[in-house]
């Protein structure tokens, strides 16, 4: 599938050839079209359409679980942890995330509320019960990403975890989870594990 997305190969190499070696450089397909850009652009044999052609693939498996995700009857919380992974894979930066979900457990929206340093993402409680609210929602959880580093929660996320649901059972809003999203999965602060574990 690879060799058909690309088109061509490189120098001395043909198409089937690149395929491969990118597949075992970067342990797959997910890693091949989640790696940065930066790391595309070292590979031999691929240019700018080449890295355009694996971006645009991610971005369009992240839209088909989205929509995905939109119309299913009932919440998928094995989905939502590979829609978030998939999207916090790409991001160099710190990203704080909302999901909101209705009374029913129906997916409401995922939003990006912030984005931050290589280390850290600053967001306001305000703006995040705003958000709340005007999805009218009832059930909430929120993630942010440690670009490439583990998923382990820091003290810091687990105090803002318990800040933030204590401050929403007044509204009568269930804060669900805090997932934490790292290079080795996605790990929960409710459930004080990982949920998924990517293997190195």
């Amino acid at each position: 599938m690879i060799a058909v997305l690309l088109g061509s190969g490189g120098k001395g190499r043909n198409v089937e050839i690149l395929s491969k070696e990118l597949l075992i450089e970067f342990t797959g397909i997910l890693g091949l079209v989640t790696a940065p850009i930066s790391s595309l652009k070292k590979q031999k044999g691929l240019g700018k359409a080449k890295i355009a052609t694996l971006v645009a693939l991610k971005e369009i498996a992240t839209r088909i679980k989205y929509k995905k995700l939109l119309t299913q009857d009932r919440f998928d919380l094995p989905s939502l942890l590979e829609l978030l992974h998939l999207k916090a894979l790409k991001e160099v930066r710190e990203c704080f995330y909302l999901v909101t979900l209705s009374e029913e457990k129906t997916l409401i929206n995922i939003d990006l509320l912030a984005r931050g340093s290589l280390t850290e993402v600053g967001v306001y409680t305000r703006d995040i019960v705003k958000q709340i609210l005007d999805d009218a929602s009832k059930y909430v959880i929120i993630a942010h990403n440690h670009p490439n580093q583990s998923s382990q929660p820091s003290r810091e996320d687990y105090l803002l975890f318990h800040r933030l649901r204590n401050l929403l059972s007044e509204l009568e809003i269930s804060l669900l989870d805090h997932l934490v999203i790292g290079i080795d999965g996605v790990h929960s602060c409710e459930e004080n594990r990982k949920l998924v574990t990517i293997p190195s």
